[in-house]
């Protein structure tokens, strides 16, 4: 059993990780010095969490990479199984975190016998189920996109999930989040139905927020189309229909990697994620004449439609 003041700094630091999630406040300069990070301000918090990567577990989750479904319904199910209250977001990043560090502290202060292996059991299925099948892939993309503050402070979270994960032990299987999603489309023959899909996390195996699309542009010397990352990405393939699809398929690449690095930690979910990835660059491969044709059309119907005007 873990002795209770260890299992308080563990919950204590689960808490302080799900604080900084939020708006900045007046005691988040004090939770940033103690975690040896940058204090993050307003502005810092609006571009990590609200522009580039949305804190929400049923973004990650989904078949179409959009907040609340199926997804949020069953991290509400996971509260209620447990006779708590269902907060209004259930599967904010911020909620889960202090959910874990909750559980954590009953299981130790739990007197050794049933209810303790149950809390136990409780707590492996929060961080397998909710928290691993998705954060891993958030914190990555966070290290790379975020403000220097939550850059490091995704960097811990990442650590400190890592060395749980290596406690509890390697699930023997997929979350249910992830067992319904299927990967990209064999045969994709439109664009926009590629965006959709490639937006998706758990269906593409990648995450690409606005601040890789801006770096790829800029490196690709295209136009950024403001909007949303739907639109930008489009307006990518406009332009250089060639060059993006290989951007893309390095990026797949890349993750396929990243996400195989934490197998023997984490399990079938990087097993899932890595294989999705993978699956993506077939598939993009393989899509490449069709793309280029379309993306082309598209260009020349906007060309058309400017002189017209």
């Amino acid at each position: 059993m873990i002795s209770p003041p260890l299992t308080s700094t563990r919950a204590n630091l689960f808490r302080a990780f799900g604080v900084l999630a939020e708006v900045p406040g007046p005691g988040h300069t004090r939770l940033a010095t103690l975690l040896d990070i940058s204090p993050p301000s307003r502005s810092d918090w609006t571009e990590a969490f609200v522009v580039q990567l949305v804190p929400h577990a049923s973004i990650y989750l989904s078949a179409d990479g959009m907040l609340g479904g199926e997804p949020a319904d069953r991290v509400a199910g996971f509260w209620r199984a447990l006779r708590l209250p269902v907060p209004s977001d259930p599967d904010h990043l911020t909620a889960l975190l202090g959910l874990y560090a909750a559980l954590l502290e009953a299981e130790a202060n739990e007197p050794a016998g049933p209810r303790q292996v149950l809390w136990g059991e409780a707590r492996a299925a929060l961080l397998h189920e909710h928290l691993l099948s998705w954060m891993l892939v958030y914190t990555v993309a966070m290290t790379e996109v975020g403000p220097e503050a939550y850059a490091g402070w995704a960097t811990l979270l990442r650590e400190t999930l890592l060395v749980e994960a290596a406690e509890v032990g390697v699930p023997w299987r997929l979350p249910m989040h992830l067992r319904d999603v299927p990967p990209l489309s064999e045969a994709v023959d439109r664009l926009d139905a590629l965006l959709d899909q490639l937006l998706a996390p758990a269906r593409s195996g990648l995450v690409v927020t606005r601040a890789h699309l801006a770096t790829a542009a800029h490196q690709g010397g295209l136009g950024l189309r403001l909007g949303d990352r739907r639109r930008m990405l489009r307006a990518m393939f406009e332009q250089d229909p060639l060059a993006t699809l290989g951007w893309l398929i390095e990026q797949a690449r890349s993750w396929a990697v990243r996400h195989r690095a934490d197998e023997n930690v984490a399990g079938p979910s990087t097993v899932f994620w890595a294989g999705h990835a993978a699956a993506t660059v077939e598939r993009l491969e393989g899509a490449g004449d069709v793309l280029r044709a379309e993306a082309e059309d598209s260009r020349r119907e906007c060309d058309s439609d400017e002189k017209g005007a």
